[in-house]
C-alpha cells in the first residue's frame, strides 16, 4: 500500500486561483492605461489597489504554509511561487508607476506590444493553475501551457530587443530614451518571471502528475 502523505486541503490552490487572477487583472488595467493614456493616473491608482490585493494573497499563502504540516506540493515550490506571481504582478505595478512619475506621455506602440505578450502569458499561466488541482488528469495540459509561456517570454525578449534598439536610433532626446527604457525593462523583467513560473509548474507536474 502506497500512503498518500501529500494534504487534499484545497485553500493553497484556491488561493493561488485568486493570485493568477488577481496578475491578470492586474495586466489588464495596465493595458487599459496604454489604450486611454488620459486616464493613467485614474488607472495607476486602481492598478495600485490589484498590487496590494496580489501582496494580501502572497501573505496568506505564506501564513498558512507557517501553519500547515501537510502540503499538496512541496513548501519551498509553494512558498516560490507565490513569491514569483507577486514580482509579476510589482513589476506591471512598476510599468505603470514610472509612466506616471516619468510623465512619459503617450505610450509607444513597442510597449503596448509587450503588454498584449504579457497578457497572453499571464493568462497560460492561469490556466495552468487551474490545472493544479488534478495533475494526473491535466498533466500534459501544464507542460503544453509551459511551453506556451515559454514561446511568450522569447518573443518578449525579441519584442524587447527591437523596442530599445529602436530607442537608440531614434534621435530623440536621451532623457526620453532613458525613461522609455526603464519602461521597457520593467514588462521584459515581468516576462522573465513568468518564465519562472512555467519552469516551477512544469517541475511540479512532473513530480506529482
Amino acid at each position: 500500500m502506497v500512503l498518500n502523505l501529500r494534504s487534499k486541503d484545497d485553500k493553497f490552490y484556491q488561493l493561488f486561483r485568486e493570485g493568477s487572477e488577481t496578475v491578470v487583472s492586474g495586466v489588464r488595467v495596465l493595458e487599459a492605461a496604454l489604450d486611454s493614456y488620459e486616464k493613467v493616473v485614474e488607472k495607476l491608482e486602481e492598478l495600485t489597489v490589484i498590487e496590494r490585493m496580489g501582496d494580501d494573497i502572497q501573505q496568506a499563502i505564506i501564513e498558512r504554509l507557517n501553519h500547515t504540516f501537510i502540503t499538496p506540493f512541496d513548501r519551498e515550490d509553494i512558498y516560490t511561487l507565490a513569491r514569483e506571481l507577486d514580482r509579476i504582478l510589482d513589476h506591471v505595478h512598476g510599468t505603470l508607476e514610472k509612466m506616471v512619475l516619468y510623465k512619459t506621455g503617450q505610450p509607444k506602440e513597442a510597449a503596448k506590444v509587450l503588454v498584449q505578450i504579457l497578457l497572453r502569458a499571464t493568462q497560460e499561466i492561469q490556466k495552468a493553475i487551474e490545472h493544479l488541482t488534478d495533475l494526473k488528469n491535466n498533466y500534459h495540459q501544464v507542460l503544453n501551457l509551459c511551453e506556451d509561456i515559454k514561446f511568450q517570454e522569447n518573443e518578449g525578449d525579441h519584442q524587447y530587443r527591437k523596442a530599445v534598439a529602436a530607442l537608440f536610433e531614434s534621435g530623440e532626446n536621451p532623457i526620453e530614451v532613458i525613461k522609455w527604457k526603464e519602461v521597457f525593462e520593467h514588462l521584459e523583467t515581468a516576462l522573465d518571471h513568468c518564465e519562472d513560473v512555467a519552469n516551477l509548474l512544469k517541475g511540479v507536474a512532473l513530480k506529482y502528475a
